[in-house]
């Protein structure tokens, strides 16, 4: 039995987490369209802080605890350092949570259950779901429009799912170059 490589698959895991973040980015409209199509949120939950990231991505949560600290600080930022520090944010946290992830797929593969979707879940209900509303950044899931909460859980799931068929695919390339 091979001992388990953690620094290895913590940065493997890292990148897939990368892409994962990439991959879920790019998920959201098309998800916010159709969660809205079904689910027609009312122009006031629309103007709710992260539930239009289409026509108000710069008051998403990870904008406003931004803006928060810059409050705090005495600074002015632009919309555009708003946005720019709302992606640091964002694919710093996906490489940070994908390196855990991978760190635990290589010490209990059972994680890697379901192609990383249930993990992409349980990401959801520890942030948007949890951690985010408790800090008052963003409403709780039963207070934002159901398309709100339609669409970022799925794109969580489609987050676990780019993550792990990431990690599986970096894991067997670097296996096959150790031979």
């Amino acid at each position: 039995m091979n001992q388990p490589n953690l620094l290895r698959a913590a940065l493997v895991g890292a990148a897939a987490g990368i892409l994962g973040a990439y991959v879920k980015s790019l998920v959201e409209p098309p998800l916010q369209t159709l969660a809205e199509h079904f689910f027609v949120p009312t122009p006031a939950e629309k103007k709710m802080i992260g539930a239009d990231p289409s026509g108000r991505i710069d008051h998403m949560p990870p904008a406003e605890m931004i803006q928060a600290a810059a409050d705090a600080e005495g600074m002015d930022l632009s919309k555009d350092q708003k946005l720019a520090a709302q992606q640091g944010i964002h694919y710093t946290l996906g490489a940070g949570l994908g390196a855990v992830y991978g760190a635990l797929a290589e010490l209990a593969p059972g994680v890697t259950v379901g192609a990383g979707v249930p993990a992409g879940a349980v990401l959801y209900g520890l942030t948007h779901a949890s951690a985010v509303p408790a800090t008052g950044f963003q409403a709780w899931p039963w207070q934002l429009p159901l398309s709100a909460v339609l669409w970022e859980a799925g794109s969580h799931l489609a987050y676990g799912l780019t993550t792990e068929l990431t990690r599986q695919a970096l894991s067997a390339l670097l296996e096959r170059t150790e031979r």
